[in-house]
């Protein structure tokens, strides 16, 4: 049924269950499997920043990319890691889903994009309503 899966996370305790998922499916498909962390810097904060804290960052970022990575290895799957590092979240999971040729994307939902959202946050509704794939939202 799918052959190419990605799994975005953003370290949360959803994204986390979203890939140990991600790589359960994985294996029963036989499908290759990318888990998907976006160094997301806002740019309201570039200017005040040193590059010394911007390198803190994303150590911060490729450890939830590191972390994710395991969750689903205990799953069962071996996945390939991508630190995409280019834009706003959701428009660079959006890219890499259309780039990578992805049957299915699986996210997180955490509410915390949107405040006041009770049904999805931000970018896991972005994704949702603008991937050219299948979507499996996990809570």
């Amino acid at each position: 049924m799918f052959k190419k899966i990605m799994v975005a996370s953003d370290g949360s305790s959803t994204s986390l269950e979203a890939a140990r998922i991600a790589g359960a499916m994985a294996r029963s498909y036989s499908a290759a499997l990318t888990v998907a962390t976006v160094a997301y810097f806002p740019r309201v904060y570039a200017s005040d920043v040193s590059s010394d804290m911007r390198e803190g960052y994303l150590d911060d970022w490729k450890r939830v990319l590191e972390d994710t990575v395991e969750a689903v290895k205990a799953a069962g799957a071996e996945p390939e890691a991508k630190l995409l590092r280019e834009e706003e979240p959701a428009k660079a999971l959006l890219n890499e889903a259309e780039r990578g040729g992805y049957d299915l994307l699986v996210v997180g939902r955490t509410g915390a994009g949107s405040p006041g959202s009770k049904m999805m946050g931000g970018v896991s509704r972005k994704l949702a309503e603008g991937a050219g794939c299948s979507v499996l939202l996990v809570r």
